[in-house]
């Protein structure tokens, strides 16, 4: 005989229990939400099956209790007590009695029970006999079956009397209709209100928080610049697990789009709606949410603009002392200069290291009319956010040179009295806006020789000593309270068969202190407190200053790293603090 031999396979065994951890782990966990109206369900459930459990004895009518049959039974046993005494033939005045003793007992029961037929029957000799039934009570054959109680009794040897007593049960069955009808009622009521309760959680959980995504969603399609739409967020907490799924990805969409503003830019605007659009293309075909791939380039769109070519001087120099800070050092006049054209209805387009392209859009229709307020001063606007840009980074200077003890010490060894500036060159002209790239990147962008040439333009205020050029078409729309201000610097020719143009640039003089503008209030208005702290920071701005002053003086003579060093340090880890 052959010995089985059992084979077991761990591997095998161990390859099952990997694979379904494997599958524990890929599956998704509960979310907030999800608990959230799983918890809500359940209590609304308990809480409508307790309604239901207590209240549903109150729509039961009463049990029917056997005080008929006992009754009839007194009856029947006096009636068979008679019959016996009859059959035995006793006395007449025993049988007299027994017989008074069954008409009693027959009319108490009457009086006490809704009979409205009793008959005797005996079954011998096949006579049967009924009892005066009260008046003013039901016929039979007035009620229905289901109205009516059948009682019969059998008696005597071999069963040979019987009593059969009808009752009326009309009333019992009207009240168990009238409590069926309300068991109905309230359980439709009870339904009607854990639907409406449970609709309620959905619409406030799921339905409303979706509503205002999409509601943000044909927005931000309509116009991706906006800054303030109707729905808002609200408050969002740091702590994820108290809000619920819907509401961070409702502010999700919304940082989303503030990304999406931020990157793309003006020019990128129509990129963003036209793939966010939610209504259908015009060839009929699926475009914006129910497109199944992003629809990112395609042919551009000429517009006329005012480009400003704006450049960080010594920038080179500045990277190498800075290093990491020179990301602090670009974003610092990157606010200013975007905060300042931002104000003045203008668009930062592209940053560029140490360069920043910015566009005010103009519509080609009010060019024609001859005046600056047909196209709403856009030239003045545009001069004025790159002047106000030099004297915000004037003001700030303290704010921009603010860097490490060592950062600042190689920027002033090797630019002694730096100051932080820009040229800037302002051109009109068309342009033509769309994306530029692959479905791997794109860059929504201008491109147009008018470009160029207001980066040309920033390039020659080097040559020319001033830190702003303007060309002969941006100068056109200027008004004549600010034409009246720029002066011409020179008559070019781009090329042989260009024309004559010129060149202009505004009468600034940037090595002037522009303080900041204060309003001071009375000290009588102020609080005890107020006085105090103002005081304060008046020893304080002087003390920074001095500190600073002392600063630069040490470092325009510093030569090399001995102990001025350790000075230098200390001077700046005052103005830090």
């Amino acid at each position: 005989m052959q010995r089985l031999r059992i084979m077991t396979y761990p591997d095998h065994a161990c390859h099952h229990e990997n694979y379904y951890q494997e599958v524990e782990n890929i599956r998704p966990s509960e979310s907030r939400l999800g608990k959230e109206m799983a918890d809500r369900g359940s209590k609304k459930a308990l809480i409508g099956i307790l309604m239901f459990v207590v209240a549903l004895p109150y729509f039961q009518a009463e049990k029917p209790r056997f005080f008929k049959r006992f009754a009839m039974h007194m009856v029947f046993d006096r009636w068979m007590t008679l019959v016996e005494a009859t059959s035995r033939s006793d006395n007449g005045t025993e049988i007299s009695s027994k017989r008074d003793h069954w008409r009693f007992v027959e009319e108490l029961f009457f009086n006490k029970t809704a009979c409205i037929n009793l008959k005797y029957s005996d079954l011998i000799s096949g006579t049967d006999f009924f009892a005066a039934v009260p008046a003013g009570r039901h016929s039979p054959s007035d009620l229905r079956l289901e109205e009516k109680e059948i009682i019969t009794m059998y008696g005597g040897t071999n069963d040979t009397y019987s009593m059969t007593g009808e009752f009326d049960n009309s009333a019992r069955k009207k009240k168990e209709s009238l409590l069926t009808i309300l068991r109905t009622i309230f359980i439709f009521v009870l339904l009607v209100v854990g639907k409406i309760s449970v609709s309620r959680d959905v619409n406030n959980l799921v339905t409303i928080p979706i509503q205002k995504m999409v509601q943000l969603i044909r927005e931000i399609s309509h116009n991706p610049l906006r800054k303030d739409y109707s729905v808002t967020t609200g408050a969002m907490t740091a702590n994820t697990d108290d809000v619920f799924e819907t509401e961070l990805l409702l502010g999700n969409i919304s940082k989303i789009a503030a990304l999406m503003r931020i990157g793309f830019g003006e020019a990128g605007a129509e990129i963003i709606g036209r793939n966010l659009n939610m209504a259908s293309a015009d060839d009929g075909g699926a475009s914006g949410l129910y497109a199944s791939s992003l629809n990112l380039l395609g042919r551009g769109r000429k517009i006329q603009a005012v480009f400003a070519f704006c450049d960080i001087r010594n920038f080179t120099d500045t990277t190498e002392c800075l290093q990491e800070e020179v990301m602090l050092f670009v974003n610092r006049i990157a606010h200013i200069l975007h905060s300042t054209v931002a104000q003045c209805d203008g668009a930062a387009n592209k940053n560029i290291g140490d360069a920043f392209l910015l566009t005010w859009k103009v519509d080609p229709a009010t060019l024609g009319n001859g005046t600056q307020e047909a196209h709403g001063y856009v030239g003045d606007k545009a001069l004025l956010s790159i002047l106000k840009t030099f004297v915000g980074m004037i003001r700030n200077d303290d704010f921009i040179c603010s860097f490490a003890p060592s950062s600042l010490a190689a920027l002033y060894e090797r630019m002694p009295g730096y100051k932080c500036r820009i040229g800037c060159g302002l051109h009109f002209g068309w342009a033509i806006e769309g994306a530029i790239g692959t479905d791997k990147k794109i860059d929504a962008t201008y491109i147009s020789p008018h470009v160029n040439w207001s980066e040309c333009l920033e390039a020659w205020t080097k040559d020319y000593g001033v830190p702003l050029l303007m060309s002969e078409p941006f100068y056109n729309l200027l008004s004549p309270n600010a034409a009246k201000y720029c002066r011409q610097v020179d008559k070019i020719k781009k090329s042989e068969n260009d024309a004559v143009t010129c060149l202009y640039t505004y009468e600034a003089n940037l090595n002037l202190d522009f303080p900041r503008a204060t309003i001071r209030a009375p000290s009588s208005m102020l609080t005890r407190t107020e006085r105090k702290s103002k005081r304060s920071n008046t020893l304080i701005r002087t003390s920074v200053s001095s500190s600073r002053s002392s600063l630069y003086s040490n470092i325009s003579t510093l030569k090399g790293r001995s102990t001025k060093g350790v000075s230098i340090g200390s001077n700046l880890s005052t103005i830090v603090t």
